[in-house]
């Protein structure tokens, strides 16, 4: 009688699977060299973000006995803020990695409108910054703002008054990102992270490892990420060419070192984990790639579960199961935020109303490579018998997490949940993959209204951002 594995296929049929996968690999050999020179990855070049002040010089007010700045007062020193905001923009160009095109001349008359309005249409900046003083300066704002719209560009507009009379939600537009926020320099990055994220993924490329017998290039429809499709056996080859090094050994030692129990992993796993780490890491420095996805499943020893881990801590986007939406919103998600995604199946508990995310591949440090590392354990492959290991991450009781899917091969579009940890699981006895991850969404009165698969869990309250980032580039919201 045949038994069923845990993929749904007999355990002969998996067995047989996997033997020819291994008897494939073998017939590349095993003498060549390890990779310690690789390529040197593909430079992506920043956004450039023209930044514009918006208010009339100080002394059109001292001459005019009639003049007077409304609000903020007439003590309100314009130039000192236009100072003060240079140069936070400057740190922020240098973090962010754009380029920052600042006028040091503010905008005051309608003719310095009509001027710009021309420039910003024949030079077309991958963005628009509009900083406002002056609370009389907004039909100036309006009109740039026009200009931008007409042409394309996606505009952030910050009011950097402590008070500002009027409604604003006529600002609550597609194309545009409104901040009315005093001294919130953070806010301003972080829209200047949104025009920049957009510029990086028209220039990024990400591998697909299939069964294809050759490779071939396609062009995401919505942000233009180059999709290259690259044969397994491709893979299977730099794997076998693998040969360990000082630089495997050290991962394997701060691994083991690290977790918190070690179940069933034996040293052959380890070393195996470590090959599929510096194969991939070859064949995307031998692509310059940014990141990849792969046919994962029954690849016997050749799993990455523990590389696409590791890759991922180190923000560089890897997908399981050959998954377009999975990679290309990780990689979204790695610019906009920082941060890795856990790539995970959906699971609910009707009864309390809480959703799970469970998978084999969660970085450790989910606030990103300089957080800190979550307690983990290293354990084998739960669903196989080959003895392949993966990480099991416990994520920490009450911290708010926000989850994404980006649909990259319909009508595109991002849908975006909040919601906090309840409880990292063993496993088993809650079953599903390695790490498992109990979920009380905050802003959905059912969890069982959440859609997709391979949905992807970011650490920290960042629903708004994601959904700012859609709105600024009219990415529709499921």
């Amino acid at each position: 009688m045949k038994q069923p594995c845990a993929c749904g296929c007999s355990r002969r049929d998996f067995l047989a699977t996997v033997s020819l996968t291994a008897a494939g690999v073998a017939l590349y050999g095993l003498a060549l060299p390890s990779f310690a020179q690789s390529p040197e990855p593909r430079k992506r070049t920043g956004a450039t973000v023209r930044v514009l002040f918006l208010y009339p010089p100080s002394e059109t007010f001292t001459k005019d006995p009639d003049g007077w700045w409304s609000w903020p007062g007439n003590d309100y020193d314009a130039e000192g803020r236009q100072r003060l905001f240079t140069g936070q923009l400057r740190k922020m160009e240098k973090s962010l990695g754009c380029k920052l095109d600042l006028d040091d001349k503010p905008v005051a008359t309608n003719d310095d409108v009509a001027r710009l309005a021309k420039e910003i249409e024949a030079q077309r900046p991958d963005g628009l910054l509009l900083v406002m003083f002056y609370n009389r300066s907004l039909p100036h704002a309006d009109a740039l703002i026009k200009a931008a719209q007409a042409a394309g560009i996606p505009t952030v507009f910050y009011v950097g008054l402590g008070v500002k009379h009027g409604p604003v939600t006529q600002y609550r537009v597609p194309g545009l990102y409104f901040i009315q926020s005093l001294d919130n320099f953070a806010a301003i990055e972080s829209g200047l992270r949104m025009i920049n994220t957009r510029k990086l993924l028209r220039q990024s490329k990400l591998l697909r490892v299939t069964e294809a017998n050759a490779s071939s290039d396609a062009v995401e429809k919505f942000f233009g990420i180059t999709l290259r499709t690259v044969p397994f056996a491709r893979y299977a080859e730099l794997f076998q060419q693998v040969s360990l090094g000082s630089e495997a050994r050290r991962i394997i030692s701060r691994l083991k070192r690290d977790a918190t129990e070690i179940r069933q992993v034996t040293a052959e796993a380890l070393d195996n984990a470590m090959r599929a780490h510096f194969a991939l890491k070859q064949l995307l420095a031998e692509e310059q790639a940014d990141g990849l996805t792969m046919n994962c499943l029954r690849r016997g020893m050749l799993k990455p579960c523990i590389s696409f881990a590791l890759l991922n801590g180190d923000l560089v986007p890897a997908a399981c199961e050959n998954d377009q939406d999975a990679v290309c919103g990780q990689l979204l998600g790695q610019l906009l935020t920082g941060q890795p995604g856990f790539q995970h199946n959906p699971a609910f508990d009707t009864e309390r109303n809480h959703y799970y995310a469970s998978h084999c591949t969660c970085a450790t440090k989910v606030r990103g490579p300089g957080g800190r590392e979550l307690p983990y354990l290293l354990r084998r492959f739960a669903h196989t018998n080959e003895g392949s290991c993966a990480i099991q991450v416990f994520w920490k009781e009450g911290d708010p997490v926000t989850m994404i899917h980006y649909y990259s091969r319909k009508e595109p579009l991002l849908d975006v949940y909040a919601g906090r940890v309840v409880k990292s699981h063993a496993m088993p006895p809650a079953g599903g993959c390695t790490t498992n991850v109990e979920i009380e969404l905050t802003d959905r009165r059912d969890a069982c209204e959440v859609k997709g698969h391979h949905n992807l869990l970011f650490c920290g309250d960042l629903a708004r951002r994601f959904r700012e980032f859609a709105n600024l580039h009219k990415l529709p919201l499921v």
